[in-house]
Order: structure tokens, then sequence, then C-alpha cells
């Protein structure tokens, strides 16, 4: 597994860090194979325990960054947070502030980052000296400085361990609130960038399997595998003091009408519009990080096998389709049953991971051949809520399952998700809250997507009254690189 792999999960920057790598560190695109999934064991099958709770999907992007931010307001007693990136924009820093002056009034704060996007930055450490804040590192690297080049010659040496990235997101307020789905922290995943943007959503959880998320993220607080920050950035107290309360206000003078959209969204946030159902958590096992097995996506076959679902339908919604024989096996089946199934994902255009998108360019006459209908996210979808509306990617990673089972969660449908990173889910059953998932991903956006189509030998995106003959809005160059990424032999390591 490469480096640039690892940064296809999948942020904007692995455009520019690609180019960058190809040139300087062409020996870093050698992958190394996934270990063999002939195993079964107690701990994969078990079955998730039965909550009684309460579930609100939460309908705009913006509204999930004010959401949290009024959960930390209100947090008396403890703050629990576990993310794979956290930007050091106006939405990162504002968050990371609320955090911090939660602190100052004794709630205890515990946050876990993983370290891929984690640098020399000295504020966290300063934010971390606070008695009531703590910052950890997930699997973190030895290199800090000099930026991707040494960072890239660190993973060549210690390629087995620093392989497995954490991809959790996970935000709990007192055990009382819960945050999950598949944002991360970042103006791009709120509405706020004028770049780009990710279509993703979450959820608000209330009930007793809050729980259940604590004792995992308590298991992984004390393991091995996080590293407190101060223990891995460099500080000194005489020239890094104040070197958060720095950066915070020179962000927010950079961008101050972001920040007062953030406050009025604030002001202006309704009630949550909660949904009573069955919840079932879903987690990988920390056993991952040394056997490479893929433990949550056992779990939920296990559950639907044994639930007898899907029966006629799944909705499938995930950033990434990368082929594999496990998800090839997973169709088959479910075509053989009479099961109708859709899949919602990127185009080519629309897709942040350039490697992602070249080898779905080739995954998805499979997936028309066995009669799954597939549709593609328009890379120019308005989304009216967003402060800006640019170029947009989908980030979504759900599933439903007979209108009736739901599935929200951090993994996406490729490799890297089942055998490397550690990733958590929550299973929902509830007819209402199906409708209102499918609403929010499809039917309630009829005109982001184009449906694939086949005519003759050739494909076809329709949209309404449009009809396209080529991918639709994709760059002339990209089928070029997309030809030199397949050549590489590194679908198994996305």
């Amino acid at each position: 597994m490469t480096l640039i792999n690892k940064l296809s999960d999948k942020l904007l920057a692995t455009k520019l860090l690609f180019r960058i790598l190809c040139i300087l560190v062409p020996s870093l695109l050698i992958g190394c194979s996934a270990k063999p999934e002939q195993w079964l064991n107690k701990e994969s099958m078990s079955l998730p325990t039965a909550y009684q709770g309460e579930v609100f999907l939460i309908p705009e992007a913006p509204q999930a960054l004010a959401y949290r931010i009024q959960a930390v307001r209100n947090a008396e007693r403890y703050i629990e947070v576990e993310y794979f990136s956290w930007n050091a924009d106006a939405s990162g820093m504002t968050l990371w502030n609320e955090l911090l002056a939660a602190a100052k009034r004794g709630v205890k704060v515990s946050v876990i980052v993983d370290d891929l996007l984690i640098f020399d930055e000295k504020w966290l450490v300063d934010i971390d000296r606070h008695p009531n804040l703590s910052i950890k590192l997930f699997n973190p690297f030895n290199a800090r400085k000099m930026g991707w080049l040494t960072r890239a010659a660190d993973f060549e040496m210690h390629r087995e361990r620093l392989n497995h990235r954490l991809h959790e997101k996970y935000f709990n307020v007192d055990g009382q609130l819960m945050v999950l789905g598949g944002r991360n922290i970042g103006d791009d995943y709120f509405g706020f960038s004028p770049d780009a943007n990710f279509f993703d959503l979450d959820v608000l959880v209330k009930g007793e399997v809050i729980s259940a998320y604590e004792e995992n993220f308590d298991q992984l607080w004390v393991s091995e595998l996080v590293v407190p920050v101060r223990a891995v950035i460099a500080y000194s107290a005489k020239r890094h003091d104040g070197s958060f309360a720095a950066a915070y206000q020179q962000n927010i003078a950079n961008n101050q009408m972001i920040v007062e959209s953030i406050e009025r969204k604030l002001e202006l946030l309704p009630d949550p519009k909660y949904i009573e159902a069955d919840l079932f958590p879903m987690f990988d096992s920390k056993r991952k990080r040394s056997d490479s097995q893929s433990y949550l996506r056992k779990r939920i076959e296990h559950f639907a096998n044994i639930n007898e679902w899907p029966q006629k339908e799944l909705v499938l919604s995930t950033p990434y389709m990368i082929q594999s024989q496990e998800h090839d096996s997973m169709f088959s089946a479910l075509v053989e049953r009479d099961v109708d199934v859709t899949v919602l994902t990127n185009s080519v255009a629309s897709n942040d991971s350039p490697f992602a998108a070249a080898y779905y360019q080739t995954y998805r006459l499979a997936l028309l051949d066995l009669g799954i209908k597939v549709f593609e996210y328009d890379s120019h979808s308005l989304h009216s809520s967003n402060y800006f509306n640019s170029h947009g990617y989908y980030h979504n990673k759900a599933f439903i399952a007979d209108n009736r089972i739901s599935f929200i969660g951090s993994s996406n449908f490729d490799p890297r998700s089942d055998m490397t990173n550690l990733e958590l889910g929550l299973l929902v059953e509830s007819d209402e809250f199906a409708r209102d998932l499918k609403m929010y991903l499809q039917a309630g956006n009829p005109d982001k997507f184009w449906q694939v189509g086949r005519h003759q030998d050739d494909l076809v995106w329709s949209k309404q009254n449009e009809i396209k003959l080529m991918e639709p809005r994709m760059k002339s160059n990209q089928r070029l690189t997309n030809g030199f990424y397949r050549m590489l032999k590194i679908q198994n390591e996305l």
C-alpha cells in the first residue's frame, strides 16, 4: 500500500500530492497486496446489541457544523471526538476554539485525530496544555518537518505500521447526544469552501446506544495505537505559548463572512425532529491494525444474512466504488435473489480521488451487465444551503435495505475501508428513517445525478431532459491519466 493511496481517502490535496510524489518518489507507486481473507472468528461474527433510541438526519451541510457547535456550548461534563482529518480553516479552527472554551469552563474534552495530515502544528500542543483538553494522534509518523518528502521516506521505512489509518468519525457530548456520519472537519464538508464541497451526511443520535461508542472510543484512547500530541510534536512554552490564539485570530480575520454565516446558522438552528428506531452499533476490531481483516464488513454481512435482508431492494451510496472479488460475489448473489440494486456514487468528474475514478471507470460496465442501476453525481450540482456552490464531490456513505434497514457510517465500498482503515457505523431499523435517508440521497435530488445506461456497446448518461454520449464534464486529459493509473495495478490498495 502506498502513501499516495492513503491520501486518496480522498481529500483535495490528493491531486497535488500525486503530482509531487510521482516526480520525487516514484518508488512509492509500488503497492503491496492485502492479506487473504480466509478467516472466521467469534469476534467478527458477533451480533450487535439492539438499542431503542432516536435518530435525526441533518438536512444541510452548514447545519452539521452548527449542531456540533451547539452541542459543545451545551456540554456540561465531557466531550469525545474522533476524526480522520481536521482542517485548519474557518470551520476547523472555529470548532477547536469552541472545544477550548468548553474546557475552560470545566468540560473534559478528549480528541483523537489520525496523523496522516498532521505535521508540525505547534498550536495543537498549545491547546493540549489545558488540563481539561487532551489530544492524541492515531498511528503517528516519525517525520514531522520538510513536508511530504520526508513523510514519504518515513512511510517506506515503516510501511506495515503506517499503512493503517483511523477513518472513524465520532462526536459525543455528555453521552446525551452523538453525531455520526461520513464528514470530516473542514470548510469543504460544511459547504463553506469556494473551491469544492462534499455532498455528505450526518445523523444526530440519542439513547443508550451511545454507550457502545463510548466503549469503542475508550478502548482506543488507552491503546498503543494513539499517542499524546505533546509526545509527538516538539513544543517550547517560551516560543509557542499562545500559538493557537494567534492562528485562530488570523484565520477568523481572513474569513469573517464565513464566521458570521456560521453564527447565523446557530441562531436559526431548528430543533431536531427525532425518529424513534431500533439502533445497532457496528465497529471494526482493533485487531485490524495487525491482521488486516474486514471486521466491519463481515459483521454487517453476517447480521444481514441472519435477518434475511435485503429481500427486495438495496440502495448503496458510496463515494468510491472499487472492484474486488468479495464485492462481485455480493452483487451477484443479490441479483440471483432478484434484489433490485441501485448504486449512487461519484462520476469521474466529481470524484476527488483520481485513482478511485480511474478504476471505477471500468467497473461500472460489470455493474450494468448485472442489471444494477448506476447513478453518478454531477460535479456541478447545486446545494442551496451551502455558503458556496462550487465544484462538488459525492461523499455519502450509507445503504438502505428493503426501505427499512439503513446504515450510516465512515466506511467506503473499497478494499481500504474493508481491510486497512478502522471504521464504524450505525444500523437503523425504521421505515420512516429509511424514507428520509432515501429522499436525502436520491429522490430529493433528481437533478444531481446522471443515470448511466448502455446503448448497444456504448455508455450513455441521462439526467431529466439531457443525454450525454461522453463522460459528463470529464476533462480531456483525464483519459490519459486514468489509463496511466490503471496501469499501476493498485486497485486493491485503494
